[in-house]
């Protein structure tokens, strides 16, 4: 039984099925499911209901989601722990989606109960400085430093091939030296970083909306939140590119086995305690509460968080629903952005098929 990918996977479970149900609280405290409120409501015990609702309702089925898992896996099926927890995952994302529809009709409800009516903001500006005059997210240069991580791999299992064994070890697998098999991870790695750089790309060119009443104070929010995103991205990228590089050097240097477990873990609770800890940040400073006034037309916004608007020539524009940012998907360049992300996982298969069918 491979414990190593087995236990960093099932804290990867943890991870998301503790972000599911915390979506109810991220994101703009006057949007409650993509469905757009007046200030007074935010202390309507009703609004706060169906926030901590969807909270207990999505935690509720993860935890039994993963309780079941857990059983599966420790009792009947131990050699198919990925397949388990992978499956466990999937089927929490849908029981999230579930109850994040149920809410929002619940929201909808709500609004035309109470008579809410909305007056949305079509009026916006923007700086053209921007762009030249303040520095809203890191350089491509700082992922030189990821890249030299793998150049550095690389060298190594170039430079120590003959004493790389004919049979190399990871976890309970058993492999067959080839050149695929022993730069496959590094393969992975210049996929990670691609895909990252391509993501700090896409925050770079995010739109920016001021708000007509503090341009100066609106500017520097938005630019001081793609900045925290572009960091995020960044230090998400290299500390995968790492652990990449402790799975091969156990593979191919015979390094202690428990260090793939114990690195998986750790990354893992890493990349949850900065999650976290950003997401924390940006609701004290009130950094979350950007209003992307274009965007925020319910009418726009289909089922789970779509947004669809072939008026608004944006690519990308603040998330409805929570964290970051998401795709118009009107936009015919958006649609081959989904496809392209889509496609990394199947990229991954494709890479590592070969040593594991």
């Amino acid at each position: 039984m491979a414990q190593g990918p087995v236990m960093m996977i099932s804290s990867i479970y943890l991870m998301i099925g503790l972000m599911l149900s915390l979506q109810s609280y991220l994101g703009l405290r006057t949007v409650l499911f993509g469905i757009v409120l007046p200030a007074e409501s935010l202390q309507d015990p009703a609004v706060r209901a169906i926030r901590r609702n969807y909270a207990v309702l999505t935690g509720g089925c993860a935890f039994v989601i993963g309780a079941g898992a857990c059983w599966l896996w420790l009792r009947h099926q131990p050699a198919r722990g990925l397949l388990i927890w992978t499956a466990a995952i999937l089927l929490s994302i849908i029981a999230s989606g579930f109850t994040m529809w149920i809410s929002r009709r619940s929201a909808q409800r709500l609004k035309a109960a109470r008579g809410w009516e909305i007056i949305v903001q079509r009026k916006r500006a923007a700086s053209l400085a921007a762009g030249w005059k303040h520095s809203a997210v890191l350089s491509p240069w700082w992922y030189s430093a990821n890249a030299a991580v793998m150049a550095l791999c690389i060298f190594f299992a170039v430079a120590r091939w003959d004493a790389i064994p004919q049979w190399l070890i990871l976890g309970n697998f058993l492999f067959n030296k080839s050149v695929w098999v022993v730069f496959i991870l590094n393969m992975v790695q210049a996929l990670n970083i691609t895909v990252f750089l391509c993501y700090h790309v896409l925050i770079s060119r995010v739109r920016t909306s001021l708000d007509p009443e503090d341009r100066e104070g609106s500017l520097k929010k938005q630019l001081k939140h793609k900045r925290i995103h572009s960091i995020l991205a960044w230090g998400a990228s290299l500390l995968m590119v790492i652990f990449y590089g402790v799975a091969q050097g156990i593979a191919l240097y015979g390094w202690k086995g428990d260090l793939l477990m114990l690195s998986g873990i750790l990354l893992c609770a890493a990349l949850f305690s900065v999650l976290f800890g950003v997401m924390l940040y940006l609701r004290i400073q009130g950094i979350d509460q950007i209003k992307d006034v274009p965007s925020m037309e319910e009418r726009h916004w289909k089922w789970l968080g779509i947004y669809v608007n072939p008026e608004d020539p944006a690519l990308i524009v603040p998330n409805i629903n929570g964290f970051g940012w998401t795709i118009n998907m009107a936009n015919r360049r958006g649609i081959l952005i989904v496809a392209a992300t889509l496609a990394i996982p199947v990229i991954e298969l494709i890479l590592i098929w070969p040593i594991l069918r």
